[in-house]
């Protein structure tokens, strides 16, 4: 009896382990021990990527600015300036690699093991099933940094950089004919050639110019005449042309202790006359932060995690006989960017950190992820 019984254990053990090496099981890892046999991966995190559009305003001093009395104008630029406003902010999310959370997957040969580009899990599935129907491919997987990153991109809409320059602006006046006697010309020859260019406009209106014209005609020498004198008259007031530039900062908010404390996160530096500025760039600047507030309380999430809490005696046996995959369930939170006027621009994002981490006991399921939250989608 006792030999049959043995066997019998034997066979146990040898089925099981002969099952067990038909699937595939996850094992954690930390950063002092060696990658080990199989594919790794990481529990996924989630970075906020923040762009920004300002519109830059360059001014340019006319040449005869001094002289803008002689046409009654009071505002003209008595100076070369460039200032800067914030017209819009847009938050999207993208998936990085936790460090922190690294696993080893071991899988048979009946397996396939996908990754995204940032190193988390995408799938396991069967050979023969195929993932890419459930699921298109990512496209917006990249590997993340832990701390800000400060990108600028200047979007140019055609305008002449060289503006500061101030001859540069009469000059193309001037080859573009809409000057004339150019330098020769004074403040009040100036402001004469106005004059008369004025009084042609209402000779062309009353009928005064030889000659019979059609009423588009008539509308296209006025207009003509019109930009000529808003030439002129720029000789004075000076110019002001204004470019739009685009600011990327990402950052990767950390789950606070106590979830119904809103979790400010310091984001980039905002001034009038520098635009946006990375936190640590030189220069004062109103700080720009995003609020970030759970949906979540404290209290339930204590309670979301009991569902899967790992005990000690747990925790050994599953980092001794592994896992099906460990996963996290992301959060919904709302991100709200603050410190300037944008409409106060909020969105609700998931965010993996925010979640609790969670493992599958099951060795031999199709496992899917969504690629671009991380969140575990479907097992089969």
């Amino acid at each position: 009896m006792k030999k049959i019984g043995l066997l019998s254990l034997v066979i146990s053990l040898l089925c099981g382990n002969f099952l067990m090496a038909q699937g595939y099981k996850s094992f954690p890892l930390n950063n002092n021990k060696g990658n080990g046999d199989g594919t790794v991966y990481f529990l996924p995190k989630t970075e906020l990527v923040i762009r920004f559009k300002v519109e830059k305003v360059t001014r340019t001093q006319g040449i005869y600015s001094q002289s803008a009395y002689l046409l009654g104008i009071d505002n003209s630029a008595l100076k070369n300036d460039i200032s800067y406003r914030v017209l819009s902010a847009d938050i999207c999310e993208r998936i990085a690699p936790n460090e922190d959370k690294k696993y080893l997957i071991n899988a048979s040969d009946k397996f396939t093991i996908e990754r995204t580009s940032a190193g988390t899990l995408k799938s396991v599935i069967a050979k023969g099933n195929n993932s890419n129907s459930i699921v298109g491919k990512d496209e917006n997987g990249q590997n993340g940094r832990k701390h800000i990153k400060y990108e600028k991109e200047n979007i140019q809409n055609n305008v002449n950089t060289s503006l500061a320059v101030i001859p540069t602006y009469e000059q193309k006046l001037l080859q573009r004919g809409l000057l004339t006697k150019y330098p020769q010309m004074t403040a009040e020859k100036t402001v004469a050639e106005i004059k008369r260019l004025r009084e042609k406009q209402i000779e062309l209106l009353s009928g005064g110019w030889e000659g019979t014209y059609m009423n588009t005609t008539v509308d296209y020498m006025y207009k003509q005449l019109d930009e000529i004198i808003n030439s002129y008259v720029s000789l004075f007031t000076g110019i002001e042309e204004s470019t739009i530039e685009e600011y990327v900062f990402v950052i990767t908010p950390e789950k606070p202790i106590i979830l119904e404390e809103d979790l400010i996160v310091p984001v980039c530096k905002f001034s009038q006359t520098a635009g946006l500025l990375d936190l640590n760039e030189k220069g004062e600047g109103i700080k720009i932060n995003a609020r970030l507030h759970s949906y979540v309380t404290t209290d339930q999430n204590s309670k979301t995690a009991t569902g899967k809490y790992i005990s000690e005696q747990t925790k050994k046996k599953l980092d001794k006989e592994g896992a099906g995959v460990y996963y996290i369930q992301p959060q919904n939170v709302k991100v709200t960017l603050q410190g300037v006027d944008m409409q106060n621009t909020s969105k609700i994002v998931k965010l993996m950190q925010y979640g609790n981490i969670n493992y599958t006991t099951d060795h031999n399921s199709n496992v899917l992820f969504d690629e671009n939250t991380g969140e575990l989608l479907r097992m089969w």
